[in-house]
This record gives structure tokens, C-alpha cells and sequence, in this order.
């Protein structure tokens, strides 16, 4: 039997937050439909944010309230503090990622507070959650380069890791969040925080940004380490508001084709995934970032993807 990877999409959330034009409920709530429609099982949906600094996220609520229309679905949303966490409950999320910065500079300039007061915001809404049966992912930005501070070491990532650890036992998501990461530095930082944390490959994930076009290399470098949960965004969609020039994350479809040809089991369906980006790319204001769709376009070689797939498997 293949090894199944699980595939997070965060379209709904880190692919659209730093895009010009807000998109409509209406149009997020066809492309969770389609994203569902391919067989993905885990969603970040939206981010309790306050409007004002991301409002392309506004309607945090009315996407939540939707939400009972997929059962079957892990929906997820980002928080950034105790406002944040008290909303997605009332809204009726169950499962949140909590967001700090390996980088301190980077967490003032994104969050507006010092990393250290990012990890006391986290242990009281550990309790929170703890008390209120929401399961809590710690998102980790900048673990490998920061856009301020530069190379991010594998030794201050994993201080920034621990810290988190001794708050409780969250699952972990290391993001590269300017794209800078080299596999080098994922395979070090993976090896580290095993051994030194004695963390198991299910507690972590990866969620990379495809800036420099080494998203699917760190990905192998991450199958290596035995990570086995990825984030990803359709048609590659995606970018920070305080990380100018970073690229969109990795295509969700290029990762499960990635994935595919090498035997894992991911249980999506590429070619209703690629409708899924189709719709998705209409509300990027940048070229199309991923390469699948792109050579789906172009007719390359004359091959579809779903015939591609079966030439290697």
C-alpha cells in the first residue's frame, strides 16, 4: 500500500489575503467547493485577523457560517491572538493554527509585538483551547530566512520551537515564508528538531513559498526527514503583506503531482484539482505561479497530466 501524505490547502486564507481586489464570499465558497470537489480533506478556510489589517478576510464569519455545507472536511483558520481565537470559536472552527515568527523583527513588523510576547499570547490560548477541545497547530514563519534579519539558523529555530513546546504539546508548522530555504537547511533544521525535542514526524509540517522555485526540492528534502503534511495553495497562489516580493506558496496542484509520480498516496483527483486552480488563478493579480496548469495550457508534449501520472506509476 502507498504512504499517504496529507495535503493542507490554505487557498481560502494565505492565497488570497495579499491579493488587491477582495474576493466575494460567494466566489470562496465555489472554490472550497471545487477544492472539496478534488478529494481534499483538510482546508484552511480564513483568518480571524481584524479587518483592518488584512480585509481581504473580513468576512471571516460568513465563510465559517457556510462551512456545514462540506462534511467530511477539516476546515482550519489562522489566529493571531486571543480576539482572533475567540471569534474562530464562536464561528464554530475546531481546529486553529496560532502564528509566531522565528524572526523577531519579523514578528513586530507582522504582528505588531515581540516573539516573546507572541509565545505568552500562545500558552493563554493553549488554555483556551485545552479547556475548549480546539486542537492547535503552531504556525511558525520565517524558520529559514528572514526578509530582515536574513538566514534564520537552524539552532534559533529550534529555540523558537521549544519555547513553544514547553507551552504544550502542538503540532508544529515550519514555514519558509520568503521563499529563501535551501533543502540543505530543511534536512538540518528536521534533523535538529528531532533530535533535540524528540518530536515524531507526525507533529510537524512544511508550508512552502515558491519564490525562488525550490518549494518541491525542500518538499523532497521534508518526504526524506519523514514529514508527511504539506501546505499548499492553488494555481500557487498566495504571498505575505509584510514579506514584499515572496511569491505564492507551493501549487497545490504541482505538490500532488509531485507527490503522485512518486508513489504516495495523497487521494485527490488532479484533474478536479486543476479545475479548482483554473478557478482559483482568476483572482490572482500576478502570472499564473504554478507549472502544471501552465503546461496544461500550453499543451506541452501533448501530454495530460493524468497521462503523465500513469507513466510514472
Amino acid at each position: 500500500m502507498s504512504e499517504s501524505v496529507r495535503i493542507v490547502d490554505v487557498t481560502p486564507r494565505d492565497g488570497l489575503q495579499n491579493e488587491p481586489n477582495p474576493v466575494s464570499t460567494q466566489d470562496k465558497l465555489v472554490l472550497i467547493q471545487k477544492l472539496v470537489a478534488s478529494g481534499i480533506k483538510h482546508i484552511q478556510a480564513t483568518s480571524f485577523v481584524h479587518p483592518k489589517w488584512v480585509p481581504q478576510l473580513a468576512d471571516a464569519e460568513a465563510v465559517s457560517a457556510q462551512l456545514h455545507r462540506f462534511p467530511g472536511v477539516q476546515f482550519s483558520a489562522l489566529i493571531p491572538n486571543l480576539r482572533g481565537y475567540e471569534r474562530a470559536v464562536a464561528a464554530g472552527i475546531r481546529h486553529l493554527e496560532f502564528v509566531v515568527a522565528a524572526s523577531d523583527t519579523f514578528n513586530r513588523k507582522n504582528l505588531n509585538r515581540s516573539k516573546s510576547e507572541s509565545l505568552q499570547l500562545l500558552a493563554d490560548v493553549g488554555k483556551k483551547a485545552e479547556r475548549d477541545s480546539v486542537v492547535l497547530r503552531v504556525g511558525f514563519s520565517t524558520c529559514f530566512h528572514c526578509p530582515f534579519e536574513g538566514r534564520i539558523s537552524a539552532r534559533a529555530l529550534l529555540s523558537a520551537v521549544r519555547s513553544s513546546r514547553e507551552l504544550g504539546t502542538w503540532r508544529a508548522a515550519l514555514c519558509d515564508t520568503d521563499g529563501m530555504a535551501f533543502p540543505d537547511q530543511i534536512t538540518e533544521a528536521l534533523v535538529l528538531l528531532k533530535e533535540e525535542l524528540k518530536l515524531a514526524p507526525g507533529e510537524l509540517a512544511l508550508h512552502f513559498h515558491d519564490t525562488y522555485g525550490r518549494a518541491l526540492a525542500n518538499t523532497l528534502a521534508g518526504l526524506k526527514e519523514g514529514v508527511r503534511e504539506f501546505d499548499a495553495t492553488a494555481a500557487g497562489l498566495g504571498g505575505c503583506p509584510y514579506c514584499p516580493g515572496a511569491s505564492g506558496n507551493v501549487a497545490t496542484e504541482d505538490l500532488v503531482a509531485f507527490l503522485d509520480g512518486m508513489g504516495y498516496e495523497t487521494g485527490i483527483d488532479l484533474e478536479k484539482l486543476l479545475d479548482a486552480a483554473q478557478f482559483a488563478s482568476r483572482f490572482s493579480s500576478r502570472p499564473y505561479q504554478g507549472h502544471l496548469l501552465r503546461a496544461k495550457r500550453a499543451g506541452a508534449c501533448g501530454v495530460t497530466p493524468t497521462a503523465a501520472k500513469a507513466e510514472v506509476s
